[in-house]
């Protein structure tokens, strides 16, 4: 097929719409404005005219006389009132548009109004600008990447979506069926910046403060409403935990409010941390198997020194009519509060109840796959879901599975950990 490319003089995009007949209504990929494809001849520079879209939307009655043309640059998906699209002339999927400044082509595809992945789109250029960022899907995931020169990016873009999918998959085999979860329906943002300094930016400025991150926090969910995304950034000290631990609170989190219909939900803080710790280690093996699920041991040290008898002092371990009694509200309201103070003792003891959390998790999924322990993990995580979790939810489970009281359960507890290397 020949090339016949325009330009956008809104967001610079350029595609071909060779084969597209003249007068064709499309709509922008990059900027959304809907535009007329003109007659090749029209001018020696190839362009397509501007139309009043909301116009064209209007009820049937609205006069064609009132559509005015102006000359741009662009290609766009037919509005909803076009001729239909010369099939052959245009693949359904994806355009291939200009390379990205690292030199890779970007599958960009023509946005529909009602696509929940164009939608998430524009909402991503209109916060940051039409072409800062280059998209890729992987239902359920949605990726949107920061290009830069450092890095080809979209093959890391393709990389990041991969990732994404073996998280999904993962979770999905390990509770999708137990807990009858429905399939996510996309899309979930992932938002990736391109350096640590791009990151500290978007906080800083979202936040309106000149504070930045802890360089301990190396990504972030966004609960809430208005983006319910994952933040992230990209370079050498990012590990896939990072990814992976962020991107089970955005699970959790999407099938807590379509159990509760939206309303918020008051998180335990050892079942929202622990679950996204356990899931930190996630890989799959040569043959595509899942290995290494569970995570977390890098926190053992930390378990077993704060298991350790201090001299004249009780030791550090957190009893679990504590842990399981707390909510995420309450951790940050604590880690706040003592971070003002001493903030190394908060980062300490922050660091103590993640390990305590994992290792809980741990504990209840691993001790006896599809026993009595891993019962009651899978309904407590129902209760979570549905904003009726807690302690004392908790320690009626307990008592129902395991026939026995919460201090009894901590010894067990206790010595799984002693158990593990």
């Amino acid at each position: 097929m020949s090339l016949r490319l325009v330009r956008c003089p809104y967001c610079g995009k350029r595609f071909n719409v060779a084969g597209i007949a003249a007068g064709t209504r499309l709509r922008c990929g990059g900027c959304t404005a809907v535009l007329t494809v003109p007659r090749p001849e029209a001018s020696p520079h190839p362009s397509l005219r501007l139309t009043k879209s909301l116009v064209l939307q209007v009820a049937g009655g609205v006069a064609a006389g009132l559509l005015a043309a102006v000359a741009l640059y662009v290609l766009l998906r037919p509005a909803p009132d076009a001729p239909p699209r010369l099939a052959s002339a245009v693949p359904e999927k994806l355009v291939k548009s200009p390379a990205d400044p690292a030199g890779g082509g970007i599958d960009q595809e023509f946005p529909a109004l009602d696509d929940p992945y164009a939608r998430a789109q524009r909402r991503v250029q209109q916060e940051f600008g039409p072409a800062r960022f280059i998209f890729h899907k992987a239902k359920p995931y949605f990726v949107a990447l920061e290009t830069s020169e450092r890095f080809h990016s979209t093959m890391l873009a393709e990389d990041y979506a991969h990732r994404l999918e073996t998280l999904y998959a993962a979770f999905r085999r390990e509770f999708g069926q137990s807990l009858q979860l429905p399939d996510a329906e996309p899309p979930l943002l992932v938002l990736v910046f391109n350096s640590r300094e791009s990151f500290d930016r978007y906080f800083v400025e979202r936040d309106k403060n000149k504070k930045r991150m802890s360089d301990s926090i190396k990504g972030i969910y966004e609960y809430d409403q208005e983006r319910r995304r994952v933040v992230v950034y990209h370079d050498h000290h990012v590990p896939s935990e990072v990814l992976f631990h962020e991107g089970v609170h955005q699970l959790v989190h999407y099938y807590t409010l379509r159990e509760t219909d939206g309303r918020r939900a008051l998180g335990s803080y050892w079942f929202q941390e622990g679950l996204a710790t356990y899931f930190e280690g996630l890989r799959r093996g040569a043959a595509g198997e899942f290995i290494d699920l569970g995570g977390g041991r890098d926190r053992l040290p930390t378990l077993k020194q704060a298991l350790q008898p201090r001299p004249g002092a009780k030791r550090d371990f957190i009893p679990l009519s504590v842990l399981v009694g707390l909510t995420v509200d309450d951790f940050w309201q604590w880690f706040e509060v003592l971070t003002k103070h001493e903030p190394d003792e908060a980062t300490q003891k922050a660091r103590l109840y993640y390990a305590e959390s994992w290792a809980f998790v741990h504990f209840l999924l691993q001790k006896e796959k599809g026993g009595n322990h891993q019962k009651l993990f899978e309904e407590y995580f129902r209760r979570e879901l549905a904003g009726r979790g807690g302690k004392e939810a908790f320690e009626e489970l307990v008592r129902h599975y395991l026939r026995t009281e919460l201090p009894e359960l901590e010894e067990e507890f206790i010595a799984h950990i002693q158990s593990l290397r």
